[in-house]
């Protein structure tokens, strides 16, 4: 992408995506040291210090996480017939991951549940989600991607998003295009200066969350690094973990770590992480699915002693620019660029943990569980039914604890069959429950705690209000 062209791909990327997971609370807390991620308490923000100061592989653990369902995987499976050389592209494409964009077309129940499963697969792994923000307001200027939230629903959908991945290793690309494009004559002074307020708060809510965030840098060919070194520290990348570059482009990688680290200079030492999932073959004269381009280095984390963190499969492979160069329409799976995207790939020497990489330990988190119902269907009875499972030993069942004006009214045990929620989290089949408790008549307040298996404590999943008979 250069300062007059934008990817138009973006607002799109993951619309298609399948939407597994579900509303599970976990509220344990992960301080990030340089050394390894220990559990903190709710109250504790980690400090931008912190933030910056940690080593790659301390964040990303082993590596970013790869989806089951991610676009290439489900392309796989829908091509298998019809398309038998393009649905063997997509499941080349589908063995490496690739970043989860959330923007407008993520709200509520949908950006939790995105959220979730991603969470949740990484957490079975030991791998780190990488998540995309796109939903900034006037995003593109006005330009193929125009769109995104106002300033207020935008704030609340951040905080929602920081608070679904406090206690969970993630980082978060921050707003791509969101800085680059200020040098478009369509943005004006007044949107430079809403911009810079909101990717600061933004920054400030991931960092406190534990999240390393990276602002947008944009590429080696769009803006001087002094001019982006100045945005970027008005947007508060020095509370940051740092930036990215190459988003959606073609450059090579190493033309983008020399300008990341004229950038990284002018901004205190910023780490940064550069997108390669299209620059196997370097810039092809455009923007909009660029012709013979193919797969760049795989997914990887990065010690190399630069600022450079990891580099990230950020676009997903396979989906059009737009209707550019024989292409359908922006975001679409486009097999033919798959395949050449394939043929054309340079993915690297296999990607090793660093030596120096510690060992990455087994999840301390409270249960994860969501309530069904609650109703009162008979005289003084509530019966309250849903799922929960706590990764601190899958093998036990979560006992639900029923709690009335202050008083435990009831226990069960989480352990009746939902191979629903096996489907999403690969926990086992035995996760549900359903409770009739006895609770005087009148308007009654029932809430219901996941009670924690191991030091992760304890999940409350809220309470309703019940006119009980």
């Amino acid at each position: 992408m250069d300062g007059s062209e934008v990817d138009q791909s973006r607002e799109f990327v993951m619309r298609r995506t399948t939407l597994l997971g579900t509303t599970g609370a976990l509220s344990a807390l992960l301080a990030l040291t340089a050394a390894a991620l220990t559990p903190t308490t709710a109250s504790a923000a980690v400090s931008a210090a912190t933030i910056r100061s940690a080593s790659a592989a301390t964040l990303y653990g082993a590596g970013p996480y790869r989806s089951d369902t991610s676009e290439a995987a489900r392309q796989a499976t829908a091509l298998a017939t019809s398309d038998p050389a393009g649905a063997a592209a997509a499941r080349t494409i589908a063995q490496y991951p690739v970043a989860t964009w959330l923007g407008d077309w993520t709200q509520g129940a949908t950006l939790t549940k995105t959220i979730d499963a991603a969470v949740a697969g990484a957490e079975r792994t030991g791998t780190t989600p990488v998540f995309v923000t796109y939903a900034i307001p006037q995003r593109d200027c006005g330009g193929y991607s125009a769109g995104g939230f106002d300033e207020a629903t935008y704030d609340a959908w951040v905080d929602q998003i920081a608070a679904r991945l406090t206690g969970h290793r993630a980082a978060v690309v921050v707003e791509p295009d969101s800085l680059a494009m200020l040098s478009n004559a369509a943005c004006s002074a007044t949107l430079d200066q809403q911009r810079y307020r909101i990717l600061s708060r933004e920054v400030d809510a991931f960092t406190a969350a534990g999240v390393p965030a990276y602002l947008d840098a944009g590429n080696s060919n769009w803006v001087p690094p002094a001019v982006m070194a100045a945005r970027l520290d008005s947007a508060g990348v020095r509370r940051a973990r740092g930036f990215f570059t190459n988003v959606a482009n073609y450059y090579p990688t190493a033309q983008e770590q020399a300008y990341a680290e004229k950038v990284s200079a002018a901004t205190g030492g910023s780490h940064y992480v550069v997108d390669t999932s299209r620059n196997g073959r370097g810039w092809r004269g455009t923007w909009c699915n660029g012709p013979g381009s193919g797969l760049g280095t795989s997914p990887r984390v990065v010690a190399d002693g630069t600022g450079l963190d990891a580099l990230l499969w950020v676009k997903t492979p396979g989906a059009s620019d737009g209707t550019c160069n024989g292409g359908p329409a922006a975001g679409k799976w486009w097999s033919t660029f798959a395949q050449a995207l394939v043929a054309n790939a340079q993915l690297g020497t296999q990607a090793t943990a660093p030596a120096a990489t510690p060992a990455v330990p087994a999840p301390a988190v409270a249960p994860t569980a969501h309530r069904d119902r609650i109703a009162s269907g008979a005289s003084r009875r509530v019966t309250v039914s849903g799922w929960a499972f706590d990764r601190d030993d899958l093998s036990k069942a979560v006992t639900m604890r029923v709690v009335v004006a202050g008083k435990v009214v009831g226990t069960t045990a989480a352990r009746t069959s939902r191979p629903d929620v096996d489907r999403v989290y690969g926990v086992g089949p035995s996760h549900g429950f359903t409770v009739t408790v006895a609770v005087p008549s009148g308007r009654r307040s029932v809430c219901l705690t996941a009670v924690g298996i191991g030091r992760g404590g304890d999940t409350s999943i809220g309470c309703a209000t019940v006119i009980v008979r």
